[in-house]
């Protein structure tokens, strides 16, 4: 039977129950040992049980996809220089660590941690650790092995780590907090919301497997679909069968690697890169700045897509218009609403309709461009889904504009 078929077989094994955890008195050395041994995992003990340990060294120039290793030194300066904020924003001494996990289910109590990854930089290489729970009656020594319950707290990258995998690891840790020292709470860059915020509308999915083949040119060889990961485990523990857990190996590698890519390509737009990505994406990393309120590098990425003419540069220049309005360029900011208006779709054209004819009502004091504005937004609001209390405000401001326009046009001879 090939491999393959093996691993769909295993599939089954996800509905069993979780073998239950032993005593103390009960824990054993793990009988898999001289066969994990072969796929690089050592045994080691603690004063808790036992775990399993791989450690790789990869070299500076490294390269995962577009990027090699060491560029995350050339990031970390070029953040240090930058006058603006943002999450990202860290300096070369902070103590960095990418992390990601492999669990036997997505929640529940019989959902376990079985593989933890992390990968740090060393002062002449980056070295990744790997710990596998050899099964769960030696989970308390599996996590007190990562370390991460250490005092000098690293800040942690991850994808989607900020949501699943440090909740799901403090759960774990929970069960055994009667033993475990406090698993503190450390600083987190997530960038699987960095990349929401980057490519949002851009991607149609935010897997990490899709953001390495479609943004960090690699495309992954080999690998094991990830719903096959929690059987594989749960086989290699009842049998000792090693070839399929050092793919789960492998898969957990390759996932903390391209958070090093992914950092330092998000790093680079987030701060110079305004060529190599689309308007779309360079939209919304205005639009994450202005949210951070750093509104100068902000304008700068919108004015920089506002060079596109027509749908291309609408988003951007209805958001750089806000943006005027805010600093008081009115003039400015009615043109660029006026551009961007007819190019929008939804609720967001109605808007920028209202928000013209208000700059040309209260600003401008233009009563007739600012009547034709909210006609336009009124013609808006009919081939699109708004609020109803949005339209009964587009038309309180017809009658109250057509109503101030009668008052002040200068009276007629009468015949």
């Amino acid at each position: 039977m090939s491999f393959e078929n093996k691993l769909l077989q295993m599939k089954g094994m996800l509905k069993k129950q979780p073998a239950k955890k032993r005593p103390p008195e009960a824990i054993q050395r793990p009988q898999h040992a001289d066969a994990w041994r072969a796929i690089g995992l050592e045994l080691k003990e603690n004063r808790f049980g036992f775990v399993f340990e791989k450690k790789i060294t990869y070299p500076l120039d490294t390269r995962h996809g577009k990027v090699r290793l060491s560029e995350l030194d050339r990031v970390l300066e070029a953040w240090e220089q930058t006058p603006f904020e943002h999450p990202f924003k860290l300096k070369k001494e902070d103590p960095i660590l990418f992390f990601d996990t492999e669990t036997t289910g997505l929640s529940g109590t019989g959902a376990y941690i079985f593989l933890v990854g992390l990968l740090v930089r060393k002062e002449d290489s980056f070295e990744m650790t790997q710990y596998i729970m050899p099964d769960p009656s030696h989970e308390a020594a599996f996590l007190y092995e990562t370390g991460l319950w250490k005092e000098e707290q690293p800040i942690v990258f991850s994808y989607n780590g900020k949501s699943f995998d440090w909740p799901q690891l403090t759960s774990r840790w929970t069960m055994h907090r009667n033993i475990l020292p406090k698993l503190p709470e450390p600083r987190q860059v997530d960038l699987f919301h960095g990349t929401k915020r980057i490519w949002k509308n851009e991607l149609e999915r935010m897997k990490l497997s899709t953001i390495e083949e479609e943004k960090l040119g690699f495309e992954r060889v080999g690998d094991v679909p990830g719903f096959l990961i929690p059987p594989i485990y749960l086989d290699a523990v009842k049998s000792g069968y090693s070839d399929g857990l050092s793919k789960v190996l492998y898969h957990n590698e390759l996932d903390i690697l391209s958070l090093v890519s992914l950092y330092v390509l998000s790093s680079d737009l987030l701060m110079q890169d305004l060529l190599s990505e689309t308007s779309g994406a360079y939209t919304n990393i205005g639009k994450w700045y202005a949210d951070l309120k750093q509104f100068d590098q902000s304008a700068a990425y919108l004015e920089h897509v506002t060079q596109e003419r027509g749908s291309a540069g609408a988003m951007a220049r209805y958001l750089l218009a806000i943006q005027k309005k805010r600093g008081g360029l009115h003039l400015e900011a009615v043109q660029l609403f006026k551009e961007a208006a007819p190019h929008l779709r939804g609720a967001v054209e109605v808007e920028a309709w209202i928000h013209a004819s208000k700059l040309y009502e209260h600003q401008l004091k233009d009563l007739s461009q600012a009547l034709v504005m909210a006609g336009f937004a009124r013609e808006a609001s009919e081939h699109t889904k708004v609020r109803q209390s949005t339209i009964r405000d587009i038309q309180k401001r017809l009658v109250r504009l057509e109503d101030k326009i009668r008052k002040n046009r200068p009276e007629v001879e009468k015949n």
